[in-house]
């Protein structure tokens, strides 16, 4: 995960500081994972898909350290999902995009200026504030060939797991978007 710039408060909201410094704890000290599945997927999925209870901690420890703190998910809900990943034996296939960006000597999607989103085409995006590495809204922007975002929402809680944690916040998330920007933007 490339090293955030150096934060100046004055360019972001307290958010987006909050979110910044959050962004450099995790490169410093979690993100190993992430290198591990993208250059060792065989290997990483092999050993955690030989046994539910080897699966279990990895999992765990990624909903409740990623999750808002307020909204964790329940036990019940860890187990759910680690028997969803163990019993459809999916979770070798829900790395392989870790391959595309962190594989050593090619540019990551986020970096790669043909990943960038077309002139006239819609895009929103829902900020988190306890996302993993929540973006600040001017580095989604240059995501864009216009520079600008179509439609935004910043949210006050809510994590990496948003759609577990707060699935009708999403959810409207979505609906509005298409509704504003889709459906009444003239895309459809």
């Amino acid at each position: 995960m490339p090293q955030p710039p150096n934060i100046n408060e004055n360019s972001y909201t307290p958010l987006e500081v909050a979110g910044l410094q959050r962004a450099q704890e995790f490169a410093t000290t979690g993100s190993a994972y992430a290198l591990l599945h993208a250059t060792r997927p065989s290997t990483i999925s092999f050993s955690l898909s030989a046994s539910p209870l080897s699966l279990l901690p990895w999992l765990a420890e990624k909903f409740l350290a990623w999750s808002d703190p307020s909204s964790r998910p329940s036990l019940d809900l860890i187990l759910q999902e680690t028997t969803l990943y163990y019993l459809t034996d999916t979770f070798d296939t829900s790395i392989y995009p870790y391959r595309q960006l962190f594989t050593p000597g090619l540019i990551g999607a986020h970096e790669n200026p043909k990943w960038r989103i077309p002139k006239g085409k819609g895009f929103g995006f829902s900020f988190f504030p306890y996302e993993i590495a929540p973006v600040p809204r001017a580095w989604v922007e240059r995501t864009t060939e216009e520079g600008r975002v179509g439609w935004w929402r910043e949210h006050e809680s809510g994590g990496h797991f948003a759609a577990l944690e707060g699935p009708g916040v999403l959810w409207g998330d979505l609906r509005e978007f298409v509704e504003e920007v889709v459906v009444g933007g003239g895309l459809l």
